[in-house]
């Protein structure tokens, strides 16, 4: 058999329905197999880069499918490699389980600078889990099976293989076999240890028996263990309050009683101040990382951690734990609720002191209320809490990166297990709407919303194309403020208003939509939110939304950079 052929055998054999690829001269023969044979459905983006978050959006939102799948992009050598580069990366600071497959020169002519030849191996390796060039045909099936287990066994993440055109082509002997049932890869050193021990896990029973004011951090590690059933269940057991990180959100119902919020540099008051307060910290599959820890001497200066975590190079790494259990969240969670030691304490003084610092934001419920700002434009917090109450908070959310990303996160009441999907660890803009795209096609049956400022949707908007092309139903929102919103509102509060660099005149996204045969609503006036939101609910098919807001909003609380919990600004400081 042909290297091509190998490569979708070995494919189908993981069960990989989606392929999002761009072609070229270096991946053509791997596109003309496709070609011949029937069974993938192909998606052409019209950037690289796109095929890389629809990968993207297809693993994070089939994670709770009884079917999860690993998103697959293929792209040519050279430039449609580096294309990739941008996804890849996101998906390792975010934990998402992708295969990368691109096409290189020949092997004879590697490292001769030949056209469109690149180092795509060197590039990859400090972005992804596992780089892999095979350099035989024989190499091709072991190595994407082996890829596939590297990048969903433990902390998932991207793996990139680059098959030189040549391997392609190539042909295997005679004698050549490969029966994927009986494959065990052999990885030194790569060790796995999903099942927590039970004496450690007793011990962390023990000291949260004792607490007095405990609390629980749900991170991205719940959501890829589907454990978000399992942490409610545990927190209403032993009754402690549980705050999210920006990828833990839609674990469980964000208005359960229990609930804080989300955590860190824009979380909520509650949440923020219980980090403050704590004498325990029970972490779920987070990393501490610096936009919810803050300035690290300071961070739960008084609180013993309970670190439970997958990747033990987590452990330790930038906060200290009392007790560390390397292990699955949802394996652990389930030893820890058979735990007959497990106790249920009231905790009646610690929870009204997190009931009362809600109250420190009431002013917000206010400004939501009210709906525009002093400039009679529309509030984005208003209007994405609208779409929560008409939504129910059922919804699919994927935002793009920015203020509005922040407003998402925090205003709409996700109540649908595993609904969001953001950009978290690289932050990239323009990631939202081929995400939406991916996130659409692994759960058919759910509503999907796209949510992007000015800026970040027009960094991807050419996977309007890809949409109209697919008949793609996903509901855009654009957030149009005029301007870079987040970092505007960094030059507001801490540049004295200078706006280098972030006003931003944008086209006429109508104009747009129509090209691409999309219908399109402009919304200034308050009183045309719910029946746009409305509109775009009830039509069959994409449909764009375009809100008019105002350029002075800002997301509130907020932990300055490079600053501590106690550094928190809650209310806009006065002119």
């Amino acid at each position: 058999m042909k290297g091509t052929e190998l490569v979708l055998r070995a494919l189908r054999d993981r069960g990989v329905q989606y392929i999002f690829g761009y072609t070229g001269g270096a991946i053509m023969p791997v596109f003309d197999e496709m070609e011949k044979q029937p069974g993938f459905k192909f998606v052409m983006p019209r950037h690289e880069q796109g095929a890389t978050f629809m990968a993207q959006g297809l693993s994070r939102a089939s994670l709770s499918t009884e079917t999860p799948q690993v998103g697959v992009c293929m792209a040519t050598s050279g430039p449609g490699a580096m294309n990739l580069v941008t996804g890849v990366a996101d998906a390792h600071m975010d934990s998402i389980p992708i295969v990368a497959i691109t096409g290189q020169v020949a092997t004879g002519v590697i490292a001769t600078d030949a056209f469109q030849e690149s180092d795509v191996v060197g590039v990859m390796m400090p972005i992804c889990k596992q780089t892999y060039m095979p350099l035989t045909a024989e190499e091709i099936e072991k190595t994407i099976h082996e890829a596939f287990y590297v990048a969903t066994t433990g902390r998932c993440g991207p793996v990139v293989i680059d098959i030189p055109k040549d391997i392609q082509f190539a042909e295997t002997g005679k004698n050549y076999a490969f029966d994927p049932k009986k494959f065990r890869p052999k990885l030194p050193g790569f060790y796995y240890h999903p099942t927590p021990q039970r004496d450690v896990v007793h011990k962390a029973v023990e000291m949260l028996n004792r607490s007095e004011r405990p609390v629980m951090f749900c991170g991205h590690g719940v959501i890829a263990s589907n454990a978000g059933a399992l942490l409610q269940e545990f927190a209403e057991k032993s009754n402690i309050p549980v705050a999210f990180t920006l990828h833990g959100l839609s674990a469980m119902p964000l208005d359960h009683p229990l609930s804080l919020g989300m955590m860190g540099m824009h979380g909520t008051v509650e949440a923020n101040r219980a980090v403050m307060n704590a004498d325990l910290i029970l972490s779920f599959g987070m990393r501490f990382d610096d936009r919810v820890t803050g300035k690290l001497n300071e961070y739960a200066a008084n609180a013993d951690v309970i670190h439970v975590e997958i990747d033990p190079s987590e452990l330790d790494k930038n906060v200290a734990t009392t007790v560390a259990i390397n292990a699955d969240v949802y394996r652990t969670l389930h030893v820890m609720l058979s735990d007959p030691e497990l106790i249920h304490k009231p905790r009646r003084r610690w929870l009204k002191e997190i009931d009362d610092n809600r109250k420190e934001t009431a002013g917000v419920e206010e400004e939501i209320a009210r709906g525009v700002g002093d400039g009679g434009q529309l509030l984005m917090k208003t209007i994405v809490r609208r779409l929560s109450e008409i939504t129910e908070g059922r919804d699919i959310i994927v935002p793009d990166v920015g203020q509005h990303q922040m407003m998402a996160a925090r205003f709409y009441n996700y109540q649908t297990n595993n609904s969001w999907f953001a950009s978290g660890g690289a932050g990239t803009m323009g990631c939202s709407l081929p995400m939406a795209i991916g996130a659409k096609l692994a759960r058919p049956d759910e509503r999907v919303w796209s949510i992007s400022g000015d800026g970040g949707f027009q960094m991807n908007i050419q996977e309007l194309g890809t949409i109209m092309e697919q008949g793609t139903d996903v509901k855009i929102m654009i957030l149009n403020n005029g301007y870079l919103g987040m970092v505007r509102q960094w030059q507001t509060l801490f540049f004295d208003g200078r706006y280098a660099g972030t006003p931003m005149q944008s086209p006429d996204f109508g104009l747009i939509a129509s090209a691409y045969g999309i219908p399109y609503q402009k919304v200034t006036e308050l009183d045309q939110v719910d029946a746009a939101i409305k509109s775009a609910i009830e039509h069959d098919g994409a449909y764009i939304l375009e809100f008019i807001c105002d350029p002075s909003e800002v997301i509130l609380p907020m932990i300055p950079a490079g600053g501590g919990f106690g550094d928190m600004i809650v209310s806009r400081p006065k002119a």
